[in-house]
């Protein structure tokens, strides 16, 4: 649990404060230098913490099974749940994953079309390869990652 003083900060500064974290944070010209703040900024519990509260709403926007989501991230379905509702009311995050998750569903499409001309067992095809497509596919449409 974060533990914040009880003095308020006031509106100004808290603007301030959030303007000074966007400039360190999000203009970065490269995921490496992204990640290296990153890591520079949070600890390890922190990261993973926040890595799996973006791929909650990530898989929640994919619509992907609460069980599902518990299972692959070790999460509570409470904290999915609650995610859930989060969701409803948010103005940053959610139109952000909105234009990501139909990049997705055009890939996941021309996988399966792929997967189709090109399926286990076809007369020349290398059968290994097709099974584990196959597999790779299935487990993606299942848990979303």
């Amino acid at each position: 649990m974060v533990r914040n003083s009880r003095f308020p900060l006031s509106e100004n500064l808290l603007g301030k404060l959030f303007g000074l974290f966007f400039e360190v944070m999000g203009k970065k010209s490269s995921k490496e230098e992204f990640i290296k703040v990153m890591f520079d900024l949070l600890s390890p519990a922190e990261r993973i913490m926040l890595a799996k509260r973006v791929t909650i709403i990530y898989l929640l926007m994919k619509k992907i099974d609460y069980y599902n989501i518990c299972e692959r991230l070790k999460v509570s379905p409470s904290t999915v749940a609650k995610f859930a509702l989060l969701m409803e009311k948010s103005e940053g995050i959610v139109p952000t994953f909105k234009k990501i998750v139909k990049i997705e569903k055009v890939r996941l499409f021309l996988k399966e079309i792929f997967n189709d001309l090109y399926h286990p067992g076809l007369p020349g095809i290398n059968w290994k390869a097709a099974w584990e497509r196959k597999i790779n596919l299935d487990k993606e449409k299942t848990f979303g990652i």
